[in-house]
């Protein structure tokens, strides 16, 4: 049987798709159970609303941004295990909340996982297709409400 993510023996590539599922429920309680409290996120400075967010406090305020930004769904062509890393690669799709304007865009995350947890989240999108239906948004966000 498949250990729990976050439990410190899970599998890699189990704690990653642990995150994909949920990030699809908005549930920000798993997403923390699985997060070191060291964790490092860095979102390529491509997309709106990208850069570096360190520790939890960083990792609650990325996908209160995401969250806040895009209604998406995520879907993974490829997902593999290397070295404690795993690679997803896929597609995002949805909407930006502020405009509603749709997206379809190129996605590969690089999870650095250790004793089950997510010490290490880099992520790389396709910025073109998904920078216009989200920046207003992001201008929004990074000068408040």
């Amino acid at each position: 049987m498949p250990e729990t993510p976050g439990s410190g023996s899970a599998a890699p590539q189990e704690v990653a798709e642990a995150m994909y599922d949920a990030m699809l429920r908005s549930d920000r309680d798993t997403l923390a159970a699985i997060a070191s409290p060291g964790i490092r996120i860095r979102v390529t400075d491509a997309l709106p609303g990208g850069g570096a967010d360190p520790g939890l406090a960083g990792f609650a305020a990325f996908f209160k941004k995401t969250f806040h930004m895009i209604e998406s769904r995520i879907e993974t062509d490829r997902l593999f295990e290397e070295g404690g890393q795993v690679v997803a690669v896929g597609r995002t799709q949805g909407a930006g909340r502020g405009t509603g304007g749709p997206f379809d865009s190129a996605v590969v995350h690089v999870f650095t996982v250790e004793e089950g947890r997510i010490v290490g989240f880099d992520a790389y999108g396709e910025a073109g297709p998904i920078a216009t239906p989200i920046d207003a948004t992001a201008r929004r966000t990074d000068t408040g409400p």
